[in-house]
């Protein structure tokens, strides 16, 4: 295996995978490393990306601007690989009560809003046994990525290129040095963490304010269902195809496991079963820990006071629609093409670090 390359990614979720990829596409030699691990988020998530937030109904961040490029990224992706893992459909939304109706109505008035709010299409996605309290919308420019084979595919990339070490990674491995990295006799100019919630161990790194949340999620067979589209109703249900349905998600903030807990399944068939009164089958319940950030922005830069030691990471709930612009961003950065936008910058975190450091020089 060569022992050289421009970067070394650590993790090969969604982040890693999308960051290698962009270097490798810009004409760095990349290498990832990454050994599947119980708890990492991009192996269940179910890929959903949505433009809204639904408790207020407001646009998520950066929607107009993240949106174009997430789905410019994926189509290039499905067509490089010549597969078929991309699938925009609109979210059914239920509304909950009157109140709710009224801030759909606003905004269905709003021109910022054209793009995503809609009125409900007559008679679609409706069903006998699922409830819609209040009624219900859709929201357009949403959807879902099949995300563990695009993964497997970017994963594979790599193998054939030599360029994957399928090894546990430690800390204590990496040689900082003059001019780059040294691990297990490997040299970067610079190695990149995007492990993942495993960044709150990270002894370079650990002062980002990383916040994880567990999410259960559950696959189910639903033979009478027969939705089209996504429903939601502060829990989705999401068709896969064949009768299955993915049911999610939980969000554990306290005591996280990296195995599937009673407890989250209790919870996802608790609001499952009071929307739908038909028939099911629980077929598979998984679990992971998203890398979630105190202030729900993603985590892009370098370390300061080691310039051969960066993180792309924290892309949490939305990161199927956060990554792509991201990762562009954070490879024009590193091959000194553009520079880092200060709400993703880690050095928003300056002074946490700074405390960090006179800390660890008093004890």
């Amino acid at each position: 295996m060569k022992r050289s390359f421009d970067y070394l990614v650590v993790g090969q979720g969604l982040a890693g995978s999308l960051l290698a990829w962009e270097l490798e596409k810009a004409g760095s030699t990349v290498a990832i490393i990454d050994r599947h691990r119980a708890g990492a988020a991009s192996r269940v998530a179910s890929g959903m990306w949505n433009p809204l937030t639904f408790r207020l109904v407001l646009k998520s961040w950066r929607a107009d601007t993240l949106l174009p490029v997430a789905m410019e990224v994926y189509t290039d992706l499905c067509a490089h690989f010549g597969a078929e893992w991309l699938h925009p459909v609109n979210i059914s939304r239920s509304f909950p009560d009157q109140a709710y109706v009224r801030l759909w109505e606003e905004k269905l008035l709003d021109p910022a809003y054209d793009a995503y709010v809609r009125l409900a299409s007559a008679g679609a996605d409706t069903h006998a046994r699922l409830r819609y309290p209040a009624g219900r919308g859709e929201v357009a420019g949403a959807g879902w990525l099949e995300l563990p084979p695009l993964l497997a595919a970017i994963r594979k990339h790599f193998k054939l290129k030599d360029a994957l070490f399928e090894t546990e990674f430690a800390y204590a491995d990496i040689r900082l040095q003059s001019d780059g990295i040294n691990w297990q006799g490997v040299e970067a100019c610079k190695l990149i963490f995007a492990e993942g919630s495993l960044l709150q161990q990270n002894p370079w790194f650990n002062w980002i304010p990383l916040k994880p949340a567990q999410g259960d999620v559950l696959t189910l067979r639903i033979p009478e269902l027969r939705l089209e589209q996504i429903y939601n109703a502060g829990f989705f249900i999401l068709p896969l195809g064949h009768d299955q349905y993915r049911v999610g998600a939980t969000y554990e903030w306290d005591v996280l496991s990296k195995l599937p807990t009673e407890a989250g399944k209790a919870e996802l068939l608790d609001k499952f079963t009071k929307a739908y009164s038909g028939h099911y089958e629980v077929i598979d319940h998984q679990s992971g820990i998203r890398p979630t950030v105190a202030d729900r922005r993603p985590l892009l830069g370098i370390h300061p006071a080691h310039p051969a030691l960066g993180v792309f990471n924290g892309l949490g709930t939305k990161g199927v629609m956060t990554g792509p612009y991201f990762a562009r961003q954070m490879a024009a950065f590193l091959q000194g093409k553009s520079t880092i936008e200060a709400e993703a910058d880690i050095l928003r975190f300056r002074k946490r670090y700074e405390k960090s450091r006179e800390a660890a020089q008093k004890a």
